[in-house]
């Protein structure tokens, strides 16, 4: 993990295994607000270019943001993109992102709680520089 002490990366990776522990996310990234994979897993058989989703997560993520600003709000937390049979989760963490995908769609708002408790607690030990 870039930039990362090996003490900072075990603690970011003990989060990862928790939230896969918790949800079934068939891909779960950390990436940086620039759109740098940090870590990226998923299940055998979900085909993803790692690289291409992390990297139009940033581009989501920081759309996402230009809007909330534009509005006139603060601190976008997330954005969940749905389709008719997945969807993905991007969940703001600090000075990282988490992004989650999966074609269970009954399982998104049990992800999302947990993106939300997880990136909470990824903000609190590495926020925004």
């Amino acid at each position: 993990m870039s930039n990362l002490t090996p003490e900072e990366a075990k603690s970011l990776s003990n989060f990862l295994a928790n939230i896969t522990e918790h949800t079934e996310l068939e891909a779960l990234a950390l990436v940086t607000n620039e759109g740098l994979r940090l870590a990226f897993s998923c299940i055998p058989g979900y085909e993803i270019d790692p690289d291409l989703f992390s990297s139009l997560s940033a581009v989501v993520m920081k759309s996402g943001t230009d809007a909330i600003t534009t509005l006139g709000y603060h601190n976008m937390l997330e954005v969940v993109l749905r389709g008719e049979d997945a969807f993905i989760i991007l969940s703001a963490a600090g000075r990282f992102f988490l992004m989650g995908g999966s074609r269970q769609i009954a399982d998104l708002g049990k992800v999302v709680s947990v993106f939300r408790y997880y990136s909470g607690e990824i903000a609190k030990r590495y926020p925004q520089i």
